[in-house]
């Protein structure tokens, strides 16, 4: 519970303590880049999906012969914008095979037509890889290994990568494989919701083995391209946030659960704390969207937290699954995450910290600033009434460690896939 304090005070400093003139204190940084806003016009724009590009089922492979095999690498560039990495092959599947037609097909037939793709560890690494030049957000195939004992289990390992190289999708699938495998009655899938990958592994383990990498076969490969620059409701409400919060002429109580925030504040004699007010129509519109769009948070845990706050909570839309923890109370929020390996946190709070009493009702800047320190960049914003400040933690905390931590785009991309919650209290519209 001490780091929820910690990362609520950095915020009261860095986006809420404000001045009688409404002009907010600038969180102190180790960097010493000017601070940007985030340009809606490239970064918070919707376009339509692309055209569904087809099933690619390796009938029509022209190319270099890589042993029995004509090597697969950008055969399929023009027409599905997808390269294949090293170790990729197509081969010719048949109940005969001679020194001419001598494959790693080892089945009589393929999932379709004649020919199937074949991923061999020793020549390309244990993954067979794809880059794709048009982002795909559905990635679907048939597998199988190149054989097996009957009932042996192995395990498909897909992972879905963004432009930035993390990982934004994931799917581990086991299954048996038997005697009747040349039938190909395994399929697997790759989903990553909004996410746009520009990367897929694939990797089969067998697990007999201390899942050893083995090579493997795949065909009738499917994709679906991702929506361009596709953004939540969220993202389009941030770019469009036209001035600060308002403030009640109510005085806020605090509890003695804020005792190390009341403790900070006594440096400001004349501070109080204020509760904005929440644009309730413009969340509900933002719900509404959301539906349309089939988007909705990552599952988390701090239901109880959810439930009791009185403000819109921003949540993630493709965290990795069972990494978002929730705490709170009624007026503010932490919640905590990870997408692939790297770990955010996010904090929203509708209580203003007023310098001196003022009508004409103080708020935070009305654009996205970036705060980078030495640990971590912080992207502050005010949107639906409410003041929020997602964090991209630096790995082993240090950007010296982790170069790619004051990304501003990359923490941009983030934001673009948060999605609005509202709990029992907040449905109330106190």
């Amino acid at each position: 519970m001490d780091i929820f304090w910690a990362n609520r005070l950095v915020l009261s400093v860095a986006a809420l303590v404000l001045t009688a003139a409404g002009v907010a204190t600038a969180v102190a940084q180790t960097t010493t880049a000017s601070i940007p806003t985030i340009d809606p016009a490239t970064t918070f724009s919707v376009t339509l999906p692309v055209q569904d590009p087809g099933v690619i089922d390796f009938e029509n492979v022209d190319g270099p012969r890589q042993g029995a095999g004509i090597e697969l690498s950008d055969q399929y560039a023009a027409s599905h914008g997808v390269r294949f990495g090293r170790g990729a092959s197509v081969h010719f599947c048949a109940r005969v095979f001679d020194d001419v037609n001598a494959s790693l097909c080892s089945y009589p037939q393929a999932a379709s037509g004649r020919r199937a793709a074949a991923h061999d560890v020793r020549s390309g690494g244990p993954a067979m890889v794809m880059d794709f030049s048009k982002s795909v957000s559905l990635v679907m195939m048939r597998i199988n290994p190149t054989g097996g004992a009957e009932g042996e289990a192995f395990v498909a390992e897909l992972r879905g990568f963004d432009a930035s190289g993390a990982q934004r999708a994931q799917a581990d699938i086991r299954f048996n494989w038997s005697k009747d495998a040349f039938t190909w009655p395994t399929s697997v899938a790759l989903e990553s919701g909004r996410a746009q990958l520009s990367q897929v592994t694939v990797l089969l383990r067998r697990v007999a083995q201390n899942n050893q990498p083995v090579r493997f076969l795949i065909d009738d490969l499917s994709l679906q391209y991702a929506t361009e620059n596709a953004v939540s409701p969220v993202a389009a409400a941030i770019a469009e946030q036209k001035g600060p919060p308002r403030a009640t002429d109510t005085q806020v109580v605090q509890s003695e659960g804020v005792g190390a925030a009341q403790a900070a504040l006594r440096v400001y004699p004349a501070a109080v704390r204020k509760r904005t007010v929440i644009d309730w129509d413009g969340v509900e519109l933002a719900l509404g969207t959301q539906k349309d769009m089939a988007l909705a948070a990552t599952p988390y845990s701090g239901e109880r937290f959810v439930a009791a706050a009185e403000l819109p909570l921003l949540l993630p839309a493709s965290a990795e699954p069972g990494s978002t923890v929730i705490v709170g109370n009624r007026d503010s929020y932490n919640a905590y995450f990870k997408v692939g390996d790297v770990a955010y946190s996010l904090y929203g709070s509708r209580l203003l910290t007023v310098i001196a009493k003022n009508d004409d009702a103080p708020g935070v800047n009305d654009t996205v600033t970036f705060a980078g320190t030495e640990q971590a960049l912080t992207a502050s914003f005010a949107v639906y009434g409410a003041a929020y400040a997602l964090t991209r933690h630096c790995a082993d905390e240090s950007v010296t460690a982790d170069p790619t931590c004051h990304d501003r785009d990359a923490l941009a991309m983030i934001a673009g896939d948060l999605v609005v919650v509202v709990g029992d209290a907040g449905r109330a519209r106190p």
